[in-house]
This record gives C-alpha cells, structure tokens and sequence, in this order.
C-alpha cells in the first residue's frame, strides 16, 4: 500500500507540476485583442453617450479603478464568491453542482471570460468544451492577476440592451458612470448577466427578486450589513428608455469629419470608442436655453439660433448647438449655423482695435464720432450709428464698448483695410478672404465668419492673446481600451500681446463704457468678470452675442437659414439673453476666474476725452490703463477756463460743428481758423500705401478737413495741381503711382490769406 500511495503521490505531482506548466507557458492569445466588437460609440468628455450604433452592441472600455467598489464585490458575490482565493476553477462549486439535483453554477469568473472570449464558437462535446475552459482558465489565472481578469471580465460580460461591459450598462441603464454606481444600482446590474433579457426593461418582481438575492450574497460575504441591504432592496431605481434620441448630433458630425480628416483610416472602422470634448450637462442646458428664448422672438421673424462655447487656451469645444429649427424644412432643415459663413456685424470691431493699438492707439486714443463721408471705389459713404446720433470726440475705449460705428470706421481708414485683414486672418478667421469686395464697411461686419471661428478668435483675447485651435476629438479607442489616436497638447500660438488683449478685454467687461451705446441696463451683466461684444448685420439678418471668460467662451448666432431679414432685432434684444443665461449656466459647473492683468499694464491719469495729460483747466481727469510704454507724455490744452472760471473747449476741426449743436463753449473760431484751418487726414503723413494685386486700377482718397468759411480746398501731389473740392467736405480719388510723393492741400481764407499743409507718403508694390 505504501508504495501505491508513494506512486500515487507521484502522479499527482507529475500532473500538477505539468499543469501548471502547461498553464504558465501554452499559447494563449492575448485576452485584450478578443471578444465581440461592437458598433462605435462617441462619448462626450465624462463619458456620457452622445451617439451609438443602434444595431450594434455598446462597448465602452474602463479600467477596475474607475469601477465603483460595491460593483466589483456585487460581481464576485453573485457570479464566483471564492474569486479572489482560486486558481481558475473552484472544486468546492463543482463538487456542490455533482451533489445537487437542482441547477447549480460551477463556472468562475475566470472560466466565464475563457468561455466569452475563446470558445464563443465551440460547438465541441460539453465535457470536452468544459475541460478546455478550465485549461483556459488556469492559464488566464498564471499570467494575469486577479484585478486583470476582475477587468476583463467586467468589460465583457453582457448586460443586455446591447451593452457589453460595466461603463456601456451603467450608460444604458441608469445614464451615470461604473465609478458612480451606488449599491442598490451596483446589486441590479450584477444580477443582469444571469438573465438579462429577463430582467434590463423594468424594475419588476423577477427584477427585484434577483437585486435582493445579490444583496442577501453580500451579505453573507461580509461586504455589507443587513441593514445596508435592506436600505439598497427598498431604495427606488429609475431605468432610462431602451431609445433614447442623439445628444448635439451635429457637434458628433463636426467631431467624425475632424477624425476623418486627421485619421481617414479609421474613419469608417467600427467598435471604435470616440472621445469628444464636448460637456452634455452644458450642452443640454444650452440647447434648452436656446428654444426658451428663441420662442419669444417668432413675432420678431426669428426662428434659428446657435451656440458654441470653447476652453480659452486649449481650444476644447464644451458646446455645440448647431441650430434650433429640429430640422423643419422650412426654416433651414437641419443647417448647421455654427458652421455657416454669416455677416458678423459690429463683432468684428475688437480686432479692429487690437490692431489700431498696434499702430500706436490706446484706449485713451480720442476718436471722432462726428457725421462723415468717406470716398470709396462705389461712391460715397456715409455711415451712421446704430442709435442714428452723435457723441462729438470720445476715447476709444468708449467707442468700442458703445459699439460707436463712425468712429470705428474713421480708424480702418486711419490704419488701413490690410492691417484689418491680417489681424483677422492671424485670429483665425480665415473665411475672410473676398479681399477684392472690402471696403470701410468691413469694420461693421461686411465679411462673412462662421460662429465656431468667431468664438475661438473671442477666446484668444481670454487666454491672453494666445490662440489654440477649437477641437473635437479627446481621442480614440477601440473596443479593448487601447488608443488609436490622442490629441496632441499643442502650444497655442501669441496672436497679439499680452497687454494689449488685457486692455480689449478691459474694455469689454466695461458697463460704465458701454452706457452711450446701451444704456445703464443690459442683458450681459453676469456674477462674475465678463467680456463681452455684440453684432447685427444689414437688414437685422444676423444677430451676434460673443463674451469670454478666461474658463470660458460662448459664442450665440440668432437669424434665420435663409438669410431673410428680422424684424428690428439687433444682437443685444436677440443674441445677447441667450449668452447670459449659458454664461451662468456654465458657471455652475466650472469656475469663473477673474481675468489675470499682465505685468505689462501700467495706470495713468488722463483727460478725457483727449487722452493726454491732464492740463491746468483740465475738466475730466479719468483713469486709465496702458500698455507700458505707450502713457501719453504731452499735456492736454483742450480746456480753457476764463476769468470768471467758464470752461471752453478746443475740439479739432471736424467736431466744432457738432460742439457747437451740442451747446458747448468754444473758443474763438477765429483764433482756431488761424492756427489750424485746414489738416490732411488721408494719407497721414509717413504713411506707406501698398497696391493691392487684386484690383486692376488701384486708388486712393486724399482727404482734409477745414474750418467753416472755407469755400474750396485745392490738391496737389508732387507741386501738381489734380484738382479742388468743396470746403465743407475736401476729398478727391488719385490713382495710385509708385514711389514718394507729397501731397499739398491749399485754401482761401476770409482774411485773405492762403492755408497750406502737406504730407509726405510712399506707394509700393
């Protein structure tokens, strides 16, 4: 007996010791790379299922960390409660199952995810299929530790409603992630892989019946107590609809167009997991937020609005309401408005300026808001405020955040359509491109932008004057979790300094500055730091509410598909509500920081509305930031006060008109017509004029400004007389010549005597 035993003892050592290597070395394919794969689904950033393959399976890939604990120790007490002790194969289950006449389970978990993973199609005897399983699993048990198999096996297994793994059922049931299961929704999904055609519709008695015996396992493991369980059994579990319509599908066909032109190889793949950028919180609300309003604008010929809100500094897309007409084919189908080119109005106006600061403009700069007429290529151009008044001489930080369009438009004829042009283009705005058809119109929106651009070009000044480009795509996966592609940190690329975004940023977040344009109340006032800019087009087609924070910036388009005009809405009644209300709905759920002033920024007093310094009768010392560098140093003489302490004013040439009408006090006429009674104000002097190689005859306005009584203004370039105008509004058009030239503009004055100024300028190729 004792050399059987002795024998006996061999074999069995013999065949263990072969066991375990036939499981520590046979080949195995890599559990990672099998398993069914599913139709693709793109998920927002937290995961949520914005759109899924409807006739596939759902997959969605995650790592035992980000599962919530109650679920793994709910998976191991209803499907294998000696998981965490065995080999692979559980002896004590099978001998139960032998001994037991009623159905009894022997499969681990291990030989679970064998039996799902490699023998799906074996259609082998069942006592050879089960011998394999458990060879497969004692080899998934020799190279991988438990919490890899734990893994596996819960991103695989089936849930039901076409959902394979834990994060893809946590999705489809309940609309929150694996790591958010509580315990009675852990206990649920659990006992699903049992039966789950019986038990994912509603939560009924075989429903609930499973849920408590899951429940009464952990119990009897140790997890939880008794009367956790029975808080979990009562505790009322709401299961979504098996349908559930798309979430921003036109923001999922903006992110697959960005992934087919970054990866056209996986364009078409399916089982893919897309992870896009956008926030389905905020897209929800904004999406709601947008019908609420639009809906009390149909009497205003309303019926499309959109939005995109974007990360200042990263370019992530958070938002995407592409339009608001539920694809009604009569107002537009289903256009997606964040994307169409559209007149932006008087938004385009802070790149203007940007670019004047670059031409040695500060926002103490005096600019006229006076009644003007400007010679162009089509005729003559007269344009006018929006509120069809005037306000004299203003500082510029006024005339940008009053949204004042004469101004505006006498500072693109001061610095030049190009440098407009270009300062845009370095924004991204790169639908700017029908050079040829620009004029001065351009600064109040004649171009045409798309929102999506115009957004991110608002979010630049946000991060400082950095701009990132807007994207949609976090990454791509596919259906075992491994990464096909990732977005790439990019540094964002300076587009205009520091300071000189800070001091545009300060003007818009201005309210005191925006009082003659608006008024003392208006929809843009928010809790927390804001900039902000509006825009309608001609004919009120399209209205624009652009403003940022550093966190954040959003961008709202109100109009109509077609282009037909609306009824007197301009950017402040019909975009400007819906970007406060998304602007705070953003804030609830991402922190609004104030903006950072970059060391570059210095204060100075200055005297409006001139913006030098104060002089000795100065009569409005305000504050004002600056560049350093660019404090004025000259001293105003704008105001004078006489013996009896009246004030009088000094206003250029072009503005005594209006001073006069306004009922100011000016000084002498007289004395004025002497020292200054004639001026050239295009070209500047020292100005460089470039030909533009889109226009076949290529021109330019000279223009001056005389005091009243001034009858005709004669011009002169290079001692040639080219001809005369009318003193009330001097202006000619010469064709351009290349070369130094210098124009001479002379006048009769009352007295007798001859006025005569000249600049010097350069024409080149």
């Amino acid at each position: 007996m004792r050399g059987s035993a002795r024998v006996l003892v061999i074999v069995i050592g013999f065949a263990s010791l072969s066991l375990t290597a036939y499981a520590r070395f046979a080949p195995l394919d890599a559990p990672d790379s099998r398993g069914a794969v599913p139709g693709t689904v793109v998920l927002d950033a937290h995961g949520n299922v914005l759109e899924r393959d409807a006739s596939a399976g759902l997959r969605i890939p995650t790592t035992i960390d980000r599962v919530a604990p109650r679920m793994l120790q709910a998976t191991i007490s209803a499907e294998d409660r000696r998981f965490l002790g065995h080999f692979g194969v559980d002896p004590i289950a099978i001998a139960r199952a032998l001994n037991s006449s009623a159905p009894s389970g022997a499969s681990t978990i291990t030989q679970q995810l064998a039996r799902r993973l490699y023998l799906a199609d074996d259609s082998s005897p069942l006592a050879l299929r089960k011998a394999h399983e458990a060879l497969i699993a004692l080899q998934l048990e020799a190279n991988r530790s438990k919490a890899e198999i734990l893994q596996l096996y819960l991103n695989d297994v089936y849930y039901g409603r076409g959902a394979y793994g834990v994060e893809a059922a946590a999705r489809m049931y309940f609309g929150i992630g694996a790591a958010n299961l509580d315990l009675a929704h852990a206990a649920y999904l659990a006992g699903l892989p049992q039966r789950p055609s019986e038990y994912d519709s509603v939560i009924d008695a075989a429903a609930h019946a499973r849920q408590t015996y899951v429940l009464g396992r952990m119990v009897d493991d140790g997890w939880i107590t008794r009367a956790q369980a029975d808080a979990a059994s009562v505790e009322r579990i709401d299961i979504l609809p098996l349908s559930l319509p798309p979430i921003a599908h036109q923001f999922v066909a903006f992110a697959r167009a960005e992934l087919a032109r970054l990866r056209p190889d996986l364009a078409g793949r399916d089982g893919l997991v897309i992870e896009t950028t956008l926030d389905a919180g905020l897209q929800s609300e904004s999406e709601r937020l947008v019908r609420l309003r639009l809906a009390t604008l149909r009497d205003r010929n309303a019926t499309d609005a959109a939005l995109v809100a974007v990360e200042p500094g990263t370019g992530r897309i958070v938002a995407w309401v592409g339009s608001a007409t539920d694809g009604d084919p009569a107002h537009g189908g289903d256009i997606d408005m964040a994307r169409t080119p559209r007149q932006p109005g008087s938004a385009l106006k802070p790149f203007l300026y940007a670019a004047a600061f670059e031409h040695g403009y500060t926002a103490a700069t005096p600019l006229l808001d006076v009644p003007s007429t400007f010679a162009t290529s089509d005729g003559p151009y007269t344009p006018a405020n929006f509120d069809r008044s005037f306000h004299g001489i203003v500082p510029l930080r006024v005339a940008l955040a009053s949204s004042l369009n004469v101004p505006a438009v006498r500072t693109l004829d001061a610095i030049g359509l190009d440098s407009m042009l270009e300062i845009t283009h370095r924004f991204g705005l790169s639908t700017l491109d029908d050079v040829a058809s620009y004029g001065l119109s351009f600064t109040l929106g004649s171009g045409q932008v798309r929102l999506v651009d115009l957004t991110n070009a608002f979010a630049a000044f946000g991060a400082g004057g950095v701009l990132a480009q807007p994207f949609a795509i976090e990454r791509v996966r596919d259906a075992s979790g491994r990464i096909l592609f990732a977005h790439a940190a990019v540094a964002g690329q300076r587009v205009v300094s520091a300071e000189h975004a800070y001091v545009i940023t300060d003007i818009l977040s201005d309210p005191e500055a925006r009082i003659p344009g608006f008024g003392g109340v208006t929809p843009f006032e928010v809790p927390f730091p804001a900039a902000v800019k509006t825009g309608t087009s001609t004919a009120f087609r399209d209205t624009w509410t652009i403003g940022y924070t550093p966190n954040i910036a959003i961008g709202v388009w109100v109009g109509n598909a077609d282009g037909a005009p609306m009824l007197d809405l301009a950017g402040v009644e019909g975009a400007g509500p819906i970007w406060r209300d998304a602007m705070v709905a953003a804030s609830l759920s991402r922190p609004m920081d104030p903006f950072v002033r970059p060391a570059g920024i210095v204060d100075a007093t200055v005297c409006a509305p001139t913006g030098l310094l104060p002089g000795p009768d100065c009569a409005s010392p305000t504050r004002e930031i600056f560049a350093a560098g660019s404090v004025p140093t000259e001293r105003e003489h704008y105001y004078s006060k006489d013996a009896d302490g009246r004030i009088s004013i000094d206003p250029p040439i072009e503005a005594r008109d209006w001073a006069r009408a306004a009922g100011l006090t000016l000084r002498s006429d007289g004395a004025s017509a002497s020292r200054d009674a004639l001026r050239i104000v295009a070209p500047v002097a020292g100005a460089t004029i470039y030909f533009a190689p889109e226009l076949s005859s290529p021109q330019v306005v000279l223009r001056a400004v005389a005091v009243r009584g001034i009858e005709r203004v004669t011009f002169a370039i290079d001692g040639l007389v080219i001809g005369d105008a009318p003193g009330s509004d001097p202006w000619l058009i010469w064709p351009l010549e290349q070369g130094t030239h210098t124009l001479r503009a002379s006048a009769h004055l009352a007295d007798g005597s001859i006025a005569t100024v000249t600049s010097a300028f350069e024409v080149k190729r």
